[in-house]
């Protein structure tokens, strides 16, 4: 088929916003590819300080937040589809149910900050918490974002209307949410896994 044919319909032009969201997600991408180098950096120099501090966090907490945020990148685009083809409440539970999983990530990740600091460690104890805290702490804010715009969603797209007029928002923050889980596994795969 020849690609600068569309079906009715169908164009191939881009929106503001879906060039911006790919900016920023690129943008994003490479600030924390440059916290991975400088990470991998800092280990290097120091493998015993940080395979003793990974060794003091809570492996089964960073699993589980693991499935949640994969959990919910399956919730996520289950409600880019919906939206697609402008089912509202399948649409609208998928959103719930990204949300929801969200929400554990943060219960967990808050749960074991306050683990971290009832224990004495802190961004200044040493360069394995600095990096630590740094690192989670810039992601967990990006989930808050992350989830604040889903909440933006939910609350205003209550018609069929509301998906073809926000059709791009929506995937932007499908595409959004799905970058804030992938950089999450990464994390945890250097932070928590790898020793």
């Amino acid at each position: 088929m020849d690609p600068s044919v569309t079906t009715p319909g169908h164009t191939t032009h881009r929106s503001p916003t879906e060039t911006g969201i790919w900016v920023f997600i690129l943008a994003d991408l490479s600030i924390f590819a440059l916290y991975f180098v400088v990470f991998a950096f800092e280990k290097s120099r120091m493998p015993e300080l940080f395979i003793a501090g990974q060794q003091t966090l809570n492996q089964t907490f960073g699993g589980i937040n693991t499935l949640l945020l994969l959990t919910s990148s399956y919730f996520m685009a289950r409600a880019v589809q919906f939206a697609r083809i402008g089912a509202l409440q399948p649409f609208q539970q998928a959103l719930g149910r990204t949300m929801l999983c969200g929400t554990g990530f943060l219960v967990i990740k808050t749960i074991e900050y306050s683990d971290k600091f009832s224990g004495g460690y802190h961004i200044a104890t040493d360069a394995f918490f600095r990096n630590y805290f740094a690192f989670t702490g810039f992601h967990m804010l990006h989930v808050i974002l992350g989830m604040s715009l889903l909440l933006y969603l939910r609350l205003f797209i209550r018609s069929s209307q509301g998906f073809q007029q926000n059709l791009h928002n929506i995937e932007g923050v499908g595409l959004y949410w799905h970058m804030v889980d992938l950089l999450w596994v990464i994390l945890f795969t250097l932070i928590y896994r790898v020793p």
